[in-house]
C-alpha cells in the first residue's frame, strides 16, 4: 500500500513539471531574528543565512548591506532605504534587492557617488521603520531617505510590544519551537510541486469560505470598502508620516516615499482601490514626495512569473530592476547629489 501510494506521488511529482513552476529551493538556514523592545524584532547581526537560496549576510548593524562607516565619506551622496522584505529582498540575491540595483545606476550615471544602504527587515511595518529612524537610522547621515511602501503596511500598531509577537524565523514558524531538523524537513517538503499546489488549492477553497484576516485586508483596500481594522491602519500611517517629515526636518535629510503595487492591481483593474492613492494624499499633506512604480511595473507586466517568483509571490530580481530605474529617475531629476556633504 505504502509503496504503491509513494509510486503515485511520485508519477504525480513527474506529470506536475509539465504544467507546474519549479518549486523555490530552501537552504538552510534561513535569516533569523532577534527581540527588540521598540521595534519587536531586527535582523540578527553578522549572521551567515539564506533567503530562498541566496546568501543572506548582514553586518554589524544587522543590515542586509556590506559594512559601511558611521558617516558618509565626503562627497558621497549616502541614502538610506527603509522598508520590509520588498526592500530587504526576500528570494533574490544581494546584488539583485533594488537599493543595489538602484546604487549600481546612479553611480554609473555621471551624477556624483552614491551609497545605498539596505535597511529593509522582513515584516517591518512603517511605524517600525520610523522607529528605527529615529533611534539610529539618522545617526548614519544619510542625505536622503527612502521608504519602501506595501499595501501591507496598512496596519495598526500593536497595543503591546512584546517578544512573542514576532519570534519568528524567516520560515514563518516561531524560532523556540523549531530545530534545524524540522526546518529541513519543512524546506524538502516545499520543494514538492504537488503539494504546494494542494497548499495553494486548499487556501483558496478556505478563503473562499471564510476569508482571513489578510484577504479581507486586501478586498477592502482594493475595493474601497469600509473596515474599522484598515481605518485603524491608515491612522497609523497619517501618523508616521508625520514623524517622517520631522524627523527629515531636524535632522536635514530629504525623505523619499516609494509605492509598490500588490499583484492583483497588475492581474485586473480597481478604480475603487484605496491605496495607493490615501497614502499618497497623506504624504503630500505633510510635504512628502512619492513614487509609485505601478505604471512601470504595467508596462512590464506579462504574467505574474514576469515580475514575482513562483509559489511566493515577492517581486522578483527584473521587478526591483524596473523600480530602482523609477525612483534613480527621480534622483537625478530631484538634484538629490547636490546634498552631499
Amino acid at each position: 500500500m505504502i509503496a504503491s501510494l509513494a509510486l503515485l506521488f511520485g508519477a504525480a511529482e513527474l506529470v506536475s513539471t509539465l504544467f507546474l513552476p519549479a518549486p523555490i529551493v530552501w537552504r538552510y538556514p534561513q535569516e533569523s531574528y532577534v527581540y527588540d523592545p521598540q521595534l519587536l524584532h531586527r535582523l540578527k547581526p553578522n549572521q551567515q543565512a539564506f533567503t530562498h537560496s541566496f546568501p543572506a549576510i548582514t553586518n554589524s548593524y544587522g543590515l542586509r548591506n556590506d559594512e559601511f562607516s558611521s558617516k558618509p565619506q565626503p562627497g558621497t551622496v549616502r541614502i538610506l532605504c527603509l522598508g520590509d522584505s520588498l526592500t530587504f529582498g526576500k528570494g533574490v540575491a544581494f546584488t539583485e534587492t533594488y537599493p543595489k540595483q538602484l546604487e549600481t545606476i546612479l553611480n554609473a550615471s555621471g551624477h556624483g557617488r552614491y551609497e545605498v544602504i539596505n535597511g529593509g527587515v522582513a515584516a517591518y511595518d512603517t511605524w517600525q521603520e520610523v522607529t528605527y529612524l529615529r533611534e539610529i537610522g539618522w545617526t548614519f547621515e544619510p542625505n536622503l531617505v527612502i521608504i519602501g511602501f506595501y499595501a501591507n503596511d496598512i496596519v495598526p500598531r500593536p497595543r503591546h510590544l512584546h517578544p512573542g509577537l514576532t519570534s519568528a524565523t524567516a520560515g514563518g514558524q516561531p524560532a523556540e519551537v523549531m530545530s534545524s531538523s524540522v526546518d529541513r524537513a519543512v524546506y524538502w517538503l516545499k520543494r514538492s510541486r504537488v503539494l504546494l499546489f494542494l497548499r495553494e488549492r486548499l487556501t483558496q477553497l478556505r478563503n473562499r469560505i471564510e476569508p482571513s484576516p489578510e484577504v479581507r485586508h486586501t478586498i477592502s483596500l482594493l475595493h474601497g470598502t469600509a473596515d474599522e481594522f484598515v481605518e485603524s491602519g491608515w491612522r497609523e500611517i497619517d501618523s508616521s508620516f508625520a514623524e517622517l517629515a520631522t524627523l527629515a526636518k531636524q535632522h536635514d535629510f530629504a525623505v523619499l516615499i516609494v509605492f509598490f503595487p500588490l499583484a492583483d492591481q497588475l492581474v485586473g483593474t480597481y478604480p475603487n482601490a484605496s491605496y495607493p492613492i490615501r497614502a499618497r494624499q497623506i504624504a503630500e499633506r505633510y510635504g512628502i514626495p512619492t513614487v509609485d512604480v505601478h505604471p512601470a511595473f504595467a508596462r512590464e507586466f506579462s504574467g505574474l512569473s514576469s515580475l514575482f517568483i513562483e509559489w511566493d509571490g515577492h517581486p522578483n530580481a527584473r521587478a526591483y530592476a524596473v523600480a530602482a530605474r523609477e525612483i534613480s529617475d527621480y534622483v537625478t531629476a530631484a538634484g538629490v547629489n547636490e546634498r552631499a556633504r
